[in-house]
């Protein structure tokens, strides 16, 4: 349920809360990969800080026991997800990684084929070249020893050959050069097609070393993937261990709650009867004044008269104390049932004066694990109805048993003892020996 706070009390409440729980973090111990996504727990702290003040409505529905260790696993299943988030995540990188590396490496050997079968081509072209160029070397020498082929047909002519043997002669001249010529055309493309490969061979070399260098970075960035996996691996087996303990915290400290719970509607119960007690001892003896005189009297300590109206018959016990939680049934925050809050708080400073709500007499003053030190006062008949009052959680007091108080009296100072989470006041009424809201008296 929302809570309304005047200007700067509902803060200071809520500072000290949130700075209770930030304080349990800071002494929570992080390994570095945790401490590199801080800001994930960071986020998850913000949203426990918002949850504070709806959790602590009811102040007294918890010990700081409970308290303590249901935050303390609150935040270590945090940390635990978190850690189990990034653990996924980097799982996940682990696998794009390796499944890159089977795909670079068949890349690479793609590539490091194509450099193969460009080398043995580029090894044909240079022997090609080498073989024409012998060719027409040994051909000029053949040549050039049996004489130039010009001055042979010149030798012809001069010597005086026939025409016919003249024809022949300059005809195989020819056949000759036009052989060596083709050769020399050849030769040419043949070492065009030879530097064509080399610069096919080097840039295969080059993509190979390319596709080396990266496969090679690659296997580092799995390497670096493994490790922290690992780490992180590591790290969640610690939390998870850490979330168990905390959680046998936490059960450990539900049990004890469970038990002072039980106490208290045991402590409920007694009162209860003894008001109740008291109460048909008032009413005895209001039938035997009314039996005896028609005018009414009022009973020992009573203050009020059956004409009047309960709403506003009682005054705060806190001048001006603010509403931190109201009278009726709510969801524990903690042990999550549902529970009778079975008065009114009222947030204050431990030690801030109490009043009495209405003159009476103080029944009893003790102290009971579940309500800490209380007073409880009676009355008299209000409205035909026997009225008590109680108040709980209080540091100390000053009225004493048997005492009759007035109105607006100090009888005890608020604090917060017994089963409760912070200084406030935990006011209860009682109508013939029940509780009630107090709201509809006040």
């Amino acid at each position: 349920m929302a809570r309304s706070f005047p200007p700067g009390r509902g803060a200071r409440t809520t500072r000290w809360v949130v700075g209770a729980l930030l304080l349990t973090l800071a002494g929570a111990a992080f390994s570095p990969a945790v401490a590199d996504r801080t800001d994930l727990l960071e986020n998850r702290e913000d949203r426990l800080g918002d949850q504070i003040p709806d959790a602590r409505q009811d102040l007294d529905s918890s010990s700081r026991q409970l308290w303590r260790a249901s935050q303390a696993l609150t935040v270590a299943q945090a940390r635990l997800d978190d850690a189990r988030s990034v653990l996924f995540d980097l799982r996940g990188q682990l696998d794009a990684a390796r499944a890159l590396d089977e795909q670079m490496q068949a890349r690479l050997a793609e590539a490091e084929r194509e450099l193969a079968v460009a080398e043995a081509d580029l090894s044909e072209a240079e022997q090609v070249v080498d073989d024409q160029q012998d060719e027409i070397e040994l051909f000029a020498v053949e040549s050039y020893s049996n004489g130039d082929p010009g001055l042979v047909a010149l030798g012809t002519v001069l010597g005086g050959d026939s025409p016919l043997e003249l024809t022949e002669t300059l005809s195989a001249t020819d056949a000759v050069l036009a052989a060596q010529t083709g050769d020399l055309d050849q030769l040419d493309a043949a070492r065009i097609l030879l530097e064509l490969r080399q610069e096919r061979v080097e840039e295969l070399r080059d993509a190979v070393a390319v596709r080396r260098q990266q496969a090679a970075d690659n296997l580092d960035r799995v390497h670096e993937l493994t490790l922290e996996a690992r780490a992180q691996t590591d790290m969640v087996r610690g939390l998870v261990a850490d979330r168990r303990a905390a959680r046998q915290r936490a059960a450990q400290a539900k049990q004890h709650d469970d038990a002072v719970l039980a106490r208290m509607e045991r402590e409920r119960d007694r009162v209860e009867s003894m008001l109740a007690a008291i109460a048909r001892r008032q009413a005895r003896r209001e039938a035997r004044a009314r039996a005896t005189s028609s005018a009414s009297s009022e009973s020992s300590g009573g203050s009020g008269s059956s004409g009047s109206s309960s709403g506003g018959f009682l005054d705060y016990p806190i001048p001006g104390g603010y509403i931190t939680s109201p009278y009726g049934m709510r969801m524990h925050p903690i042990l999550h049932y549902y529970k009778l809050h079975d008065g009114t708080d009222f947030g204050v400073s431990c030690g801030t004066p109490v009043h009495a709500a209405a003159a009476g007499t103080v029944v009893s003053e003790y102290y009971n694990s579940g309500y800490g030190n209380r007073v409880i006062m009676n009355h008299g008949l209000v409205n035909g109805v026997s009225l008590s009052t109680s108040y709980n959680h209080l540091t100390s007091f000053v009225a004493r048993p048997g005492e009759h108080v007035v109105r607006g009296e100090v009888i005890a100072y608020a604090g917060t003892t017994g089963y409760s989470t912070g200084c406030h006041l935990h006011f209860m009424v009682y109508v013939n020996g029940a509780t009630v809201d107090p709201m509809s008296w006040l």
